[in-house]
């Protein structure tokens, strides 16, 4: 798969920073940023972004996709839907059952359905905001 590397840009004002990237890449550039969460390895995160643009693409063809979640998942872990994904990052049956484990693992996926903690409100050519909140606490001790 080819991807645009993102350079690293200065933060902005109170620690904000613009990541550019193409709306064909957001997905992948997504999973990079929220590595540390699921620690996924680069191969891993190909397969998952795979995954979650095959979502993407099923939830656009279906009609209100919000209350349709269960269809769209159940949709994106047929057998045939897999298979397609594998074949499309070029990894084997016994890879992708190891990644699909490992992304279980993390609880990315649980029972045949993707978690929403890692499907972005996203609209294709549009800006995404993703806010982090560092609370500061003191300690106990």
């Amino acid at each position: 798969m080819d991807r645009q590397e993102t350079a690293p840009h200065r933060p902005l004002v109170d620690g904000m920073t613009r990541i550019f990237n193409r709306s064909e890449d957001f997905i992948h550039s997504w999973l990079e940023v929220m590595r540390p969460f699921h620690r996924l390895t680069p191969r891993e995160i190909d397969f998952a972004a795979a995954m979650l643009e095959k979502r993407y693409e099923i939830a656009a063809k279906i009609a209100d996709p919000k209350k349709n979640q269960a269809t769209i998942d159940k949709l994106l872990f047929d057998e045939e839907t897999k298979e397609a994904i594998r074949q499309k990052v070029g990894i084997t049956k016994s890879h992708m059952q190891v990644i699909l484990h490992k992304m279980r693992e993390v609880k990315m996926i649980d029972n045949k359905s993707f978690s929403p903690e890692y499907i972005p409100d996203w609209t294709p050519g549009k800006r995404f905001r993703m806010v982090f909140i560092f609370e500061n606490r003191l300690d106990d001790a």
